[in-house]
Parts: structure tokens; C-alpha cells; sequence
């Protein structure tokens, strides 16, 4: 559920799409790219919603 919530929320950003999920990663299509490097531009991504997603799940 909390995996469902975070792909439909960053699909909803202007800019990305979730593509998929398969195990625990979520592949991302995002147009304004900063970084190539996953480790540094998925807290920038998921950062926020993560946190709000936890406290609704929780």
C-alpha cells in the first residue's frame, strides 16, 4: 500500500511518472533531471511524501 501511495504521489509531481515498481524499487521517468546518480536525486524525490505516507500507514 505505502509503495502504491508513494508512485501515485510522485506521478502526480509535474515532471515525473512512475514507470514501476519491482522488489523495493520504484522506477522513476523524470524530465527535469539533476543528477544521474539515483543515491543523490531520491531524497529529493520521495523526501517529503515519504514522510507523510509513513505517518498515514502508521
Amino acid at each position: 500500500m505505502a509503495k502504491m501511495l508513494l508512485a501515485n504521489s510522485i506521478t502526480m509531481t509535474p515532471g515525473t511518472i512512475s514507470v514501476d515498481i519491482i522488489d523495493d524499487y520504484l522506477y522513476i521517468h523524470w524530465i527535469y533531471i539533476r543528477s544521474e546518480d539515483p543515491e543523490i536525486y531520491t531524497p529529493i524525490i520521495t523526501g517529503a511524501f515519504e514522510k507523510y505516507i509513513k505517518r498515514i500507514i502508521e
